[in-house]
This record gives C-alpha cells, sequence and structure tokens, in this order.
C-alpha cells in the first residue's frame, strides 16, 4: 500500500500543485507540507479534509487517500496552526461531533425507556472483559444484544463486524442494531446483521422469547 507521502506527491503532480500552493490553498506552512510529504508528521483532520477538497475530484482519488491515511496512526500529528481559518473550523468539526454525541445519548436513552415500557428486563451498558453492548437482554434461554446506532451512514461496514463479534464473545443468539428509521434497504447485505427501528426490535425480542 501506498504510504500516505506517496499517494498525495502523486495526487499533487497529476494535478500540477506545488508544495508551497498546496501550503497556500489549505492554510498550513511549507515545512509542515514537507513534513507530510516525507513521512515525518500526519496531517490534522482539518487538513486532512481541506486535502481531499483541493485535490480530489473522483471516488477513487478520494479511496486512495483515505485509505494511505488510515495507515498513519503512529505517525506524530502536525503542529496546529493559529490562525482564524483553523481555528473555525475546528470549533465547527468538536461542535459537530458533540451534537452528534448528544444525538446518539438521547437516541440510546429512548431505546431504554421503550424497551422499559414493553416489559422487558434488560442490562443497559453490559460489559465482558474489553467487550461491551449497550443493552443485554437474558430471557428463556435467548441471549440478545442491541446496538444503538443514531448516525446510521456512518461506516455501516464495522457496524457488521461488531454484530459477529458481539455474538461470539458475549454467546449472543442475536445482535440488533437499533436505528432511528427503517434502513434495510441500504443496509450491508449479511446473514448475521439484523437492523430494525425500537419497536421492530421490541416485537423481534418478543418473538425470540416466545420461541
Amino acid at each position: 500500500m501506498k504510504t500516505f507521502g506517496d499517494a498525495l506527491r502523486l495526487l499533487m503532480e497529476a494535478k500540477e500543485v506545488s508544495g508551497l500552493k498546496l501550503a497556500e490553498d489549505i492554510g498550513i506552512t511549507p515545512t509542515s507540507v514537507s513534513r507530510i510529504l516525507t513521512g515525518q508528521s500526519r496531517p490534522r483532520q482539518v487538513t486532512f479534509t481541506r486535502i481531499m477538497k483541493r485535490l480530489c475530484v473522483s471516488k477513487a482519488e478520494e479511496q486512495e487517500l483515505i485509505r494511505a491515511y488510515s495507515g498513519l496512526e503512529a505517525l506524530p500529528e502536525e503542529a496546529a496552526h493559529a490562525d482564524a481559518r483553523n481555528a473555525e473550523e475546528d470549533e465547527a468539526r468538536v461542535k459537530r461531533f458533540l451534537e452528534v454525541k448528544t444525538q446518539s445519548i438521547l437516541f440510546k436513552r429512548s431505546v431504554g425507556r421503550e424497551l422499559a415500557k414493553a416489559g422487558i428486563e434488560f442490562t443497559a451498558d453490559y460489559c465482558k472483559g474489553a467487550i461491551s453492548t449497550d443493552f443485554l437482554i437474558e430471557a428463556k434461554g435467548q441471549r440478545i444484544a442491541l446496538e444503538c446506532r443514531f448516525n446510521v451512514h456512518r461506516d455501516l461496514d464495522r457496524a457488521v463486524i461488531t454484530a459477529k463479534v458481539l455474538r461470539e464473545a458475549l454467546g449472543c443468539n442475536t445482535v440488533i442494531t437499533v436505528t432511528p428509521f427503517d434502513i434495510s434497504d441500504t443496509a450491508p447485505k449479511d446473514a448475521g446483521f439484523v437492523t430494525a427501528t425500537p419497536s421492530e426490535a421490541i416485537e423481534l425480542i418478543r418473538k425470540a422469547m416466545r420461541g
């Protein structure tokens, strides 16, 4: 797999964008661009987003950069630059993150209320070693895990893997990924991956308990 620096350099050459020009366009120093190209540091999330917007035209180009970027965790992050543009974008990104986090917490709480209203006993935030699930239901020989997912369009492939890990690690008969609305038409087609709205999840649990 190409390093991020290699992938970035190829894109810059294809677009005829110099390091100096890229630095100017995305609001970082030429030194930072050089360190990213030579593999001495990884771009911050806001810088990576700007690079994508500046250089990527096709999905293939975006995916190439994303694949390379995913291998940079071990590198030190580029130094932050004290300019108004960076500060505003960082603040907006944090606010978006907090908004989604809050919505996710409220959705999870609403699922818990619906389970309680339906008379279904559950353990919230069940943990076994390093593995955890939002809700665990155990009754009549059934062991069902519920994973609440408010941000339904983000990384559904990971949700499939999560369901598989929970089935194996927690000995679950079923893992239900609970979403605010029906996503069955767009959800990954995997034999062990079950998605449901809160009301649908309750019906699935009742059916499983009836045997």
